[in-house]
């Protein structure tokens, strides 16, 4: 049974476990070597994620006494983003990212009208999944510095 919680400091090395196991598996074919070398030093070091349990919104999925995936919030101006969802392969397809996003939903402030979301436009199974959770296209931005276009999407959170 799939648990979601919120992270703890003594999480930081399996959460870094799921990212250093899932990029290369996720972006391979969609960017070069380069890009996931890059974006794995830079995203997934210690610090980031010890940044990310401390000052924003990050949960993990426990499978028994394993995380089996990760996803972490932050404000970026007046809106939060989703910046990271990701589910160890073997897990992948059996609820465990919907139970993800649906608590990282639950954790956002009350009031929150809307959640944001960057995806690689070449991503078309991160899309897909974005797509049936209700997320829709806002635009769509080309990322000099990583040679790639984004897609951003995002989620009407009104619960009226």
């Amino acid at each position: 049974m799939i648990v979601v919680r919120r992270a703890a400091p003594d999480d930081v090395d399996a959460i870094r476990h799921i990212g250093l196991t899932t990029w290369p598996v996720a972006y391979a074919g969609l960017v070069s070597d380069e890009f996931i070398a890059d974006g794995l030093a830079q995203w997934w070091s210690t610090q980031v994620v010890e940044y990310g349990i401390k000052n924003g919104i990050t949960l993990v999925a426990v499978d028994g006494d394993e995380l089996v995936g990760m996803t972490g919030l932050g404000r970026e101006d007046d809106f939060w983003v989703m910046w990271k969802l990701y589910v160890l392969p073997d897990h992948q397809g059996k609820g465990v990212g919907k139970a993800l996003l649906d608590a990282a939903i639950a954790a956002l402030p009350e009031g929150t009208p809307e959640l944001l979301l960057d995806v690689l436009v070449a991503n078309e199974q991160a899309i897909g999944f974005y797509r049936s959770q209700g997320f829709t296209e806002s635009e769509r931005t080309p990322d000099r510095d990583l040679g790639v276009e984004l897609m951003w999407m995002s989620l009407d959170l009104d619960r009226t």
